[in-house]
């Protein structure tokens, strides 16, 4: 049955090890987006665990165009944050003032204190915020993107002709109706959030590339939508089982399929020297962005409501997969066994609390996920 139905069935470790080893590593375009918007301790470990990977690396176009198209916006993003964060907290403190004002008859709060030491919190965080842009890294920065460009130099699909583009995007339209991934998700995309069929595209010509190579691909996303990936109850298990199948009788090779944290954690294990506190940090800005878009979407209620459940449960598990290997390396006896038996004693009631936590969260995704939807999924 499993040569019949590949696709279902998870790989083993054996089978990760012997892929890892063959395998073209395939980042989408918010990874190469990761290798410039963070610190410069994290940018430094993230560049180093791709540079390690260098010999095995390749984008397809439609990556490497989407980067060149975004990034400045990352980057104007990150150098308006100091006036833009200021701005949001002076208005959140207005409102807290026009609060206070309507309790001026109050017999214990004292108004005129609380309203000076808000006055006092907005102008210390205007002052950090005005500190914190000079020293803004803007050649740092720069620096970053040179390394990513040094990094792919000659790792870059060649440019799909215009007829080809024709033809994906008309296969697309199809494909979309019928819900076959990858990027039917993004199906209700406006004009102004880009191709649509971006991710049909990358799709495509990661197939070219694993026929003209012969060698499998590892993509490395974190794109957490259900036209990539195998869920059930909010877990996900894999690359979507169509997608495993359709790379193998296209190219007679296998597809794989990481979201970054776990790629990180996997290439940790197999020499790659990133930290714990480096792969986390990632981790929750992947959630950040995921609750980000959630607020400026202009999906149904729902819609909005299970984007923030899936940020939620992939922050959750993302905690739950960390606590699970702190316990499997866990230290070993020393001379201090009541100490240790009491911090793993400790460690294991808080997996137990998230399991159940993550179980509830996936509960609740699968049962918003089951109905009609009015409006679109993206």
């Amino acid at each position: 049955m499993k040569a019949t139905f590949p696709g279902w069935y998870a790989k083993t470790p054996e089978d990760l090890k012997a892929l890892w080893e063959r395998a073209i590593f395939v980042p989408d375009t918010n990874i190469l987006l990761h290798l410039i918007r963070h610190s410069a301790s994290i940018r430094i470990q993230l560049t180093a665990v791709f540079e390690r990977k260098k010999d095995a690396l390749w984008i397809p176009y439609q990556v490497g165009a989407e980067f060149q198209h975004r990034r400045l916006d990352v980057q104007q993003h990150a150098l308006d944050a100091y006036d833009r964060l200021a701005e949001e907290l002076k208005a959140s403190v207005n409102q807290a003032r026009n609060k206070l004002n309507q309790y001026r008859a109050h017999p214990v709060i004292d108004i005129e204190r609380e309203l000076s030491a808000l006055d006092v919190y907005l102008s210390d965080f205007e002052k950090r915020m005005a500190a914190d842009r000079l020293k803004h890294p803007t050649d740092e920065l720069a620096a970053s993107f040179n390394r990513v460009t040094e990094l792919f130099e000659g790792r870059v699909g060649a440019k799909p002709t215009e007829e080809r583009l024709t033809a994906i995007r008309k296969e697309g339209e199809e494909r979309y109706a019928k819900k076959i991934p990858p990027g039917f998700e993004d199906a209700k995309k406006g004009p102004d959030a880009g191709d649509k069929f971006g991710d049909l595209i990358i799709w495509k010509e990661m197939i070219e590339k694993a026929k003209a190579e012969k060698r499998p691909i590892i993509f490395v996303t974190d794109d957490g939508k259900s036209d990539w990936w195998h869920s059930h109850h909010g877990k996900k298990f894999g690359p979507h089982p169509y997608l495993v199948e359709e790379f193998l009788a296209a190219t007679n090779q296998e597809f794989h399929i990481y979201e970054l944290p776990q790629f990180l954690r996997y290439s940790a294990e197999t020499g790659s020297a990133i930290q714990a506190e480096a792969v986390q940090k990632i981790a929750e800005t992947m959630i950040a962005d995921t609750q980000a878009a959630s607020a400026k979407s202009a999906d149904t209620e729902r819609a909005v409501a299970i984007k923030a459940l899936r940020g939620e449960l992939r922050g959750k598990e993302f905690e739950l997969d960390g606590l699970l290997r702190s316990l499997i390396d866990f230290p070993p006896k020393t001379s201090e066994a009541g100490t240790r038996d009491d911090a793993k004693r400790s460690l294991k009631v808080r997996i137990g609390e998230l399991t159940e936590v993550v179980s509830t969260l996936r509960d609740r995704l699968s049962a918003l996920e089951s109905e009609p939807m009015d409006g679109a999924r993206g």
